[in-house]
């Protein structure tokens, strides 16, 4: 059966207790840099080190841990939500720029997810940024020829008050999972929020490590994933 462990902490204080290259994947969705507050809920708080300046201090710091947990050919898959599909802050260009300074760049994938809101150009998708540490021997395991770096069909969930603000969908999260990994190897979030990542890949069979900043999200992954797990005894 799956293993996950779940951190409630700053990835910057938990990352560097686990081995370097321990970690088969690498699927999150840090903060943006853009202060970010949902147009969907009246939850209004703002996520933890989103502020660009203190992003830009961090990233560097968050990518190399990334970076050494991994193994050889691990991948790390990261989304960059405001500066791909909305705003004014080309936050996929400057993540992309400080992240091929710590891996070599595979390919920058489009989520798809809607109409957005808004006027004029009105946001639609989302990028997610695959990185890798050995550009010519990473893991891909997706054998139908068909992969494209467009991801459709697969729409924003709507979060409700309480929820995350920037829940990304289950499936999307599976889709990386089986290009990326095969069972039993281990998936890492650094920014577990509400641990959508977490349940994609114990369906999948994977293993799990999560850390998640905020106790309220915390919880709610914790909750999510125990039940994901005793499911399995019924």
């Amino acid at each position: 059966m799956e293993e996950y462990k779940l951190h409630l902490g700053d990835c910057l204080d938990v990352l560097p207790t686990i081995a370097s290259g321990s970690v088969d994947m690498i699927l999150t969705d840090p903060p943006y840099g853009i202060g970010f507050l949902s147009n969907w809920t009246t939850h209004q708080a703002k996520i933890a080190n989103d502020g660009f300046d203190e992003w830009l201090e961090l990233l560097p710091l968050w990518l190399a841990e990334m970076r050494r947990v991994l193994t050889p050919q691990g991948c790390c898959c990261c989304c960059c939500g405001g500066g791909g599909g909305g705003g004014k802050t080309p936050v996929t260009a400057l993540f992309t720029i400080e992240a091929i300074k710590h891996f070599n760049l595979i390919q920058t994938l489009v989520w798809r997810k809607f109409i957005g809101l808004g006027w004029r150009y009105r946001p639609s998708y989302e990028n997610i940024v695959v990185l890798c540490k050995d550009k010519n021997d990473y893991n891909f395991f997706d054998e139908t020829k068909k992969c494209s770096n467009v991801i459709e069909g697969i729409n924003q969930e709507i979060p409700q008050n309480g929820d995350h603000p920037t829940v990304k969908p289950q499936r999307l999260m599976e889709r990386l999972v089986h290009i990326h990994t095969q069972p039993g190897m281990t998936i890492c979030d650094p920014f577990m929020g509400s641990g959508t990542t977490g349940v994609a890949a114990l369906e999948l069979g994977r293993n799990f490590i999560g850390i998640e900043l905020d106790e309220k999200y915390f919880k709610i992954a914790q909750k999510r994933i125990s039940q994901r797990q005793n499911r399995l005894f019924i």
